[in-house]
């Protein structure tokens, strides 16, 4: 059976891939997987797409029988903390995250706020494939439940996981660069409330992102690290386009990469805690910059499958204080169960304030690495069959961990080789301390791969 869903949710291009009937259906879907007359939020980030394909997914809720709750144009944070804040059933978000313009998806939230896991959106496909679904009767169709702007009340939630105070009296300069995304929605007035001296880059929403793409690589922050720099500014802050993960550019005008961001909210977060023990999720492909910052805090790592909802399953069942990925996304217990990229922010600059540090200082105290980052084609139905393979081809003689692919761990740096969940390609990612070690470990994946390749073919 073809399935629809990956590791969280649905992308795809827009009018192909993605259509209106397609929403419509994975509505109508939701509704029979919920099995009786529930209310949904609904949340969508700026894309061109989003409105109609959220108004096409609320009509198959609808009429399955569930009530939609609309929060409108709204960061993903936004919609997980609100989901438990209003009591709704849960939520959904019209979003494609990082991907260029033409793409959009649809991602699935439970009750508490957090992100529909595989299984749960794998029963969701099965009612999406089965035929001839009957309808309910006309009485039974839902209704739109009014709702106000919520943006107030999550803005003076944020406020409270800090010291307000402190931060006013402090009065930091930052660039913010929302890239025509939802952070626009809420960043402006959330530094505003800190008394922080912003300049503002693209925070005003742009559903085509004309002025920078959603993704908040460095080459897409050149105007964003150039006015850090001319204006001699505290720090650069950008975020993605639904603006659940958020990356930082030095006083020096550096770009952070994401694995140095989750580092730095895991330090602030654990360095003071007194519960034991300390734990700290993350998964397989973030920096060993984050074992330095469990060394220092007498924490331990749980590491897991690459994607949100494996993080916050873990995070739940050990009942771990935070978690991150690799690009910049951090997830805190006790706020919401998604990653926060505007509560990020304020951690951050709370962490300047109480160490009385820059950024630049505070990220210098941990090690630099190195990362490479390759990909081989293969095709979907190969996958399972290549990654058998890669275990045999995998050197014997050093530390493995096969939670997602394979992860090989030397002395001196690793090299992670795994399937994509969304793409026909193996990903080889390596990391080392020396620029050169890290391209000879990305080499060595790369080979393992191609050897195992060429055995399949000629099997």
């Amino acid at each position: 059976m073809t399935r629809l869903f990956g590791t969280q949710g649905f992308r795809g291009i827009v009018n192909r891939e993605l259509t209106a009937s397609v929403a419509y259906d994975v509505g109508r879907a939701l509704a029979d997987y919920l099995e009786g007359p529930k209310t949904i939020g609904l949340g969508w980030d700026s894309r061109q797409s989003s409105e109609m394909l959220g108004f096409a997914f609320s009509a198959g809720l609808m009429t399955g029988g569930c009530n939609v709750h609309i929060l409108g144009l709204v960061p993903t944070p936004l919609l997980s903390y609100a989901i438990p804040q209003l009591k709704l059933d849960g939520g959904v978000m019209i979003t494609a995250s990082h991907n260029p313009p033409e793409y959009n998806g649809i991602k699935l939230w439970g009750p508490d706020g957090a992100s529909f896991t595989m299984e749960m959106g794998r029963a969701v496909e099965d009612c999406y494939f089965v035929e001839d679904r009957p309808l309910p009767e006309w009485q039974a169709c839902g209704r739109l439940v009014p709702s106000e702007d919520f943006r107030l009340q999550y803005i003076e939630a944020l406020l409270e996981q800090v010291n307000g105070q402190r931060l006013m009296k402090r009065q930091f300069q930052v660039a913010a660069d929302c890239g025509g995304g939802a952070a626009a929605m809420v960043v402006p007035a959330l530094l505003n409330a800190i008394e922080v001296r912003t300049k503002l880059l693209y925070c005003e929403p742009d559903g085509l992102f004309s002025n920078r793409l959603p993704e908040p690589k460095e080459a897409n922050l050149q105007k964003l690290i150039q006015t850090v720099k001319k204006n001699e500014l505290d720090v650069g802050m950008a975020w993605d386009g639904d603006a659940d993960r958020i990356i930082l550019i030095t006083n020096q005008g550096r770009y952070l990469m994401g694995d140095r961001v989750f580092a730095l909210a895991a330090y602030h977060s654990l360095r003071d805690l007194q519960e034991k023990p300390k734990r700290i999720v993350t998964q397989v492909a973030t920096s060993d910059v984050i074992h330095e910052v469990a060394l220092l805090v007498d924490a331990e790592i749980i590491e897991t499958r690459v994607g949100e909802p494996f993080i916050v399953q873990a995070m739940k069942s050990k009942n771990a204080v935070i978690g991150g990925e690799e690009n910049g996304g951090v997830i805190y217990r006790g706020w919401s169960w998604t990653r926060e990229g505007m509560l990020t922010a304020l951690k951050i600059l709370e962490l300047m304030e109480l160490e009385d540090k820059s950024l630049e200082e505070l990220d210098s105290q941990f090690s630099t690495y190195h990362q490479v980052k390759e990909s081989v084609h293969c095709d979907l139905q190969e996958k399972d069959t290549l990654l058998e393979l890669i275990k045999e081809y995998a050197p014997s003689e050093v530390e493995c961990s096969t939670i997602d692919g394979i992860k090989v761990r030397y002395s001196d740096g690793w090299v992670l080789l795994r399937p994509s969940g969304t793409e026909p390609i193996f990903r080889v990612f390596a990391e080392a301390k020396t620029e050169t070690r890290a391209k000879t470990l990305v080499n060595q994946g790369l080979q393992i791969v191609s050897d195992a390749l060429g055995d399949m073919k000629t099997n």
